[in-house]
C-alpha cells in the first residue's frame, strides 16, 4: 500500500468535506450555537424561578386568630418576616386572605376546596393553603394542655389524644410556578411548625435540644480533586462518545453516497490507487472530522459552563454546581488519547454502513 496515495486521498476528501456546508455545520456551528444557547436558557429559567414573584390563597386565615400565645405565621398581609432569611425571600410571595366565612356546613366547605381547587389549575393562584375549622382552636387547646400538664392538670393520655386537624397545600405541578411557589411556602411553613413545635417544649418545660438531641456530622473523606474527578467521569465520556458517532455520521454518508450522487466515486475508483488505499484515505478523513466534532462540543461546553457557574454563583442550592473545578490536565490528555480509538470504532462503522446507501 502506498501511503502517498493515501495522503493524496486523504486532502482530496477533506478538501472535499470543507466545502460542505452540512458538515461545517455539524462541526464547527452547531456546538458555538449549542452549548451558548443551553447555558443562555438554563440562566434565564433560574432566574426567573427564583426572583420573579408567586401568588398564595390562604383559605380560612380566621382559625390563627386563635393562635395569638404562639408564633405567628401572617403579619399583616404577608407571612411573618421572622420565617424569612431576609426582607428579599418575603416579597417573592404575595398573600391574598379571604374573608372569613363559615364552613361549618360539609357541603359549604365541600365547595369552597373544589373552588381552591379550580382556582390553582387555572393559574389564578399558585398555591392554596387552607386551615380546616377548628384547627386554631385545637393547637391552642394543645399549647394550653401541655402548660397544664406542667402543673399535673393535665395527664400524659390527655396531651396525646389532642390532634389539631391537618392544613391543605393545593398546588400544580404541571405548572413550573406553581412549583416554586409550593417549595418557597412548604420552607415558611414548616419553619412556622418548628417554632410553634419549641413553644410548646417551652411550655413543658423541656429544653428544645431535646427532640433534636443530637445531629450526625457529616465528613466526606474524598479529596476535592477526586470529587471534581468523579463528577466529570460521568459527564465528559458521554457527550465524547455523543458528539464522535454524530461527527462521523454525516461525512461518511457524504464520502459514499454523496460522490455516488455526484458521479465522482467512479472517477476515483479508476485512478491507480488501490481499493486500500482509497479506503484508508476516506476513513482517516472520516476520523478527522469525528474528532474535531467531539474537541469543539467539549471545548463549547466548557468554557458555557464556567459563564455560568460563574453567573449563578452565590443562588441557592447551586453551590455544589459553581465550586466544581475544570478538570485536570492530565484527565484532558488521557481524553483526547481515548478520542483516538473511539473516533475509529463509529467512523468504521459509520463507513461501512455509508457503503450501502444509494443516495
Amino acid at each position: 500500500m502506498n501511503w502517498s496515495n493515501v495522503r493524496l486521498i486523504l486532502n482530496r476528501e477533506i478538501r472535499d468535506q470543507l466545502r460542505d456546508r452540512r458538515t461545517l455545520f455539524m462541526i464547527a456551528v452547531l456546538p458555538m450555537l449549542l452549548y451558548p444557547l443551553l447555558g443562555m436558557s438554563f440562566f434565564q429559567i433560574s432566574q426567573f424561578m427564583r426572583e420573579h414573584p408567586t401568588d398564595v390563597l390562604i383559605l380560612g386565615a380566621e382559625e390563627l386568630d386563635a393562635l395569638a400565645d404562639l408564633p405567628p405565621l401572617v403579619e399583616g398581609d404577608q407571612f411573618s418576616s421572622a420565617l424569612f432569611d431576609g426582607p428579599r425571600m418575603a416579597a417573592l410571595l404575595r398573600l391574598t386572605i379571604l374573608a372569613k366565612t363559615s364552613e361549618t356546613d360539609p357541603v359549604v366547605a365541600e365547595r369552597r376546596i373544589e373552588e381552591a381547587r379550580r382556582e390553582v389549575r387555572e393559574g389564578n393562584y399558585h398555591v392554596l393553603v387552607r386551615f380546616p375549622p377548628g384547627f386554631g382552636v385545637q393547637l391552642k387547646q394543645l399549647h394550653l394542655a401541655l402548660v397544664r400538664q406542667t402543673e399535673a392538670d393535665t395527664s400524659q393520655a390527655e396531651v396525646e389524644s389532642w390532634e389539631p386537624p391537618q392544613p391543605m397545600i393545593f398546588f400544580s405541578s404541571a405548572s413550573e410556578k406553581s412549583q416554586v411557589a409550593h417549595a418557597r411556602v412548604a420552607r415558611v411553613l414548616d419553619r412556622w411548625r418548628e417554632a410553634i413545635g419549641q413553644k410548646n417544649l417551652m411550655a413543658s418545660r423541656i429544653p428544645a435540644s431535646a427532640a433534636k438531641p443530637f445531629n450526625f456530622k457529616m465528613l466526606d473523606v474524598a479529596d476535592e480533586e477526586h470529587r471534581d474527578a468523579a463528577i466529570w467521569s460521568k459527564v465528559l465520556p458521554f457527550v465524547l462518545l455523543i458528539w464522535a458517532m454524530t461527527g462521523a455520521f454525516y461525512p461518511a454518508i457524504d464520502l459514499c453516497a454523496g460522490e455516488k450522487e455526484r458521479g465522482t466515486l467512479e472517477t476515483l475508483l479508476s485512478s491507480p490507487a488501490e481499493r486500500s488505499e482509497i479506503v484508508w484515505g476516506k476513513l482517516l478523513t472520516v476520523m478527522i472530522f469525528s474528532m474535531a466534532t467531539a474537541v469543539l462540543n467539549l471545548m463549547s461546553m466548557g468554557l458555557t459552563g464556567m459563564f455560568v457557574m460563574r453567573q449563578l454563583k452565590g443562588l441557592d442550592g447551586l453551590n455544589a454546581a459553581v465550586n466544581l473545578n475544570a478538570p485536570a490536565l492530565s484527565a484532558v490528555v488521557w481524553l483526547l488519547v481515548a478520542l483516538v480509538p473511539v473516533s475509529a470504532l463509529f467512523s468504521a462503522l459509520c463507513l461501512a454502513l455509508a457503503a450501502f446507501a444509494r443516495s
